[in-house]
């Protein structure tokens, strides 16, 4: 694959994230709102928040590399509809999870693109540095997000499967 090839690869990805996290997890994350109707709020809280936050750090990124935000969902992501009526909060949490997950993989692969395609795409060290701290922020983000969803899901597996 070629220099031309991989940066586009990149710079898609960035698009793909983007829409994750604004077009996916903050639905998601809304619609799990509505149905818990106050439960979990605090957690729920955490997720959607951090959600914009991390769109604005993509969006930052996108902007220094002069990518266009997407307005309708990049090749290879779909646009869902999230609907949680009647289902548990094990069953959403299940749900956001994936998601966090995905996204914890996407930042890693982002943050672990080849050294000389970062250095082609961003000539200044320092930016180059600050582009694979933001990535690798996100990562750690993405991992405390699922850590938050594995609790809930644990905590319902664990009363379902203690005995009587």
């Amino acid at each position: 694959m070629n220099s031309n090839d991989e940066k586009e690869i990149l710079l898609l990805y960035l698009q793909r994230m983007y829409w994750v996290e604004t077009e996916m997890e903050q639905p998601l994350e809304w619609e799990a709102k509505i149905e818990l109707q106050g439960e979990f709020r605090d957690a729920l809280e955490i997720l959607s928040s951090d959600s914009d936050r991390h769109a604005m750090i993509l969006e930052k990124w996108m902007k220094v590399l002069d990518i266009e935000l997407p307005k309708e969902a990049p090749r290879g992501i779909s646009k869902k509809i999230f609907d949680f009526k009647g289902e548990s909060y094990y069953e959403i949490f299940s749900e956001i999870m994936k998601y966090e997950i995905f996204a914890r993989d996407a930042y890693e692969t982002i943050a672990n693109t080849d050294e000389n395609l970062l250095k082609e795409i961003f000539p200044e060290e320092d930016t180059r540095k600050q582009f694979l701290q933001s990535m690798n922020y996100l990562v750690t983000e993405e991992e405390r997000h699922r850590t938050i969803c594995a609790e809930k899901v644990g905590g319902y597996s664990t009363i379902i499967s203690s005995p009587r």
